[in-house]
């Protein structure tokens, strides 16, 4: 994680070269999960649709969008806030388009001389900027792009003496297609490659970051309960079931798995639980609820961590969105 800037703090004014700035985690924010709809599903979010924060887990997802949406998810990690505005807008026969902006703020941390007086002030920032295309094609089909500009900048204030300010600037792509199976489309089946990209690079070729690329695939299935409409009808309960397993795309490393349940009515009133079963990242379960009344949305989440470097603290994600 980025986690590992906050060690900066510790690092007195006399002994912050500039190589620890980059400390080689510039690029692992990109892992952190994004919306309360997905983190209280357990992070499942191969399959999402209908909503923009699809554009963090699979691009796909945003071609399903019927109205233009704007929307604000945010989280308070041990790490750091982060915070993520998105903007999407369905058209007629062209496809939805719109764009995101996403930061995690790491605080602001001192630097303390050799009698730890505080004598400046370093602020470590990710910067993300999505720009997105999501379209329908032939039958039940649809594909997703992301273009990313990828950011990470250390300012400082103060007493700044020997630490220059770094910046890192890199670009990735997403790629993702999401089918429905079936004659009422209760089975979805998503497929997304994340952060492709160059190295991001702070102060020298040597301590560029790869990105975190990943390979996803996961599946939902919705089964209407007992007693109620069928799956195209306009009064039911149902419950959705979902799986996601992921791994790293050109490099080595393990796979990850993420379970997730949903029950609810309609788009009125959800609730949601799952577990993470990864090893970067938010590992461990998760709780979640959504309630949308016309053009307002709100859900919220709870993860509670088991394996992570930000096990100081169980997160609340909020999402909160307008459709029009």
């Amino acid at each position: 994680m980025s986690f590992a800037l906050l060690l900066l703090a510790a690092y007195p004014a006399n002994r912050l070269p500039a190589q620890d700035l980059a400390n080689n985690s510039g690029a692992l924010f990109l892992v952190l999960p994004v919306g309360a709809q997905a983190v209280g599903m357990g992070q499942t979010a191969a399959t999402l649709e209908g909503r923009g924060e699809a554009a963090f887990w699979n691009p796909a997802g945003l071609a399903t969008l019927e109205q233009s949406e704007v929307a604000f998810n945010t989280a308070s990690l041990a790490a750091g806030a982060t915070h993520a505005l998105t903007a999407y807008f369905p058209s007629h026969g062209l496809g939805v388009l719109g764009g995101s902006v996403y930061l995690v703020d790491y605080g602001d941390l001192d630097r303390t001389d050799s009698a730890s007086n505080t004598v400046g002030r370093i602020s470590p920032r990710n910067f993300e900027f999505l720009a997105s295309y999501a379209t329908e094609l032939a039958g039940s089909f649809t594909f997703g792009v992301n273009y990313k500009l990828v950011e990470f900048v250390v300012d400082c204030s103060g007493d700044c003496t020997g630490v220059p300010s770094s910046r890192g600037v890199t670009h990735a792509i997403d790629v993702g297609g999401q089918v429905a199976v079936g004659p009422t489309g209760a089975l979805r089946v998503g497929v997304a490659v994340r952060n492709v990209g160059f190295r991001l690079q702070v102060n020298n070729r040597d301590q560029a970051d790869a990105l975190p690329a990943r390979l996803v695939v996961g599946a939902l299935y919705r089964v209407a309960l007992p007693g109620t409409a069928g799956l195209a009808g306009n009064d039911q309960l149902d419950l959705r079931l979902a799986a996601d397993v992921d791994g790293p795309w050109g490099s080595y490393g393990d796979s990850q798995m993420r379970v997730g349940v949903d029950v609810g009515y309609q788009r009125l009133v959800r609730l949601r639980g799952g577990y993470a079963f990864v090893h970067d990242g938010l590992s461990g379960p998760s709780i979640g609820m959504g309630v949308s009344s016309g053009a307002i949305g709100v859900d919220l989440a709870r993860t509670f961590l088991t394996g992570s470097d930000l096990v100081a603290q169980n997160p609340t994600f909020f999402s909160f969105r307008v459709v029009f």
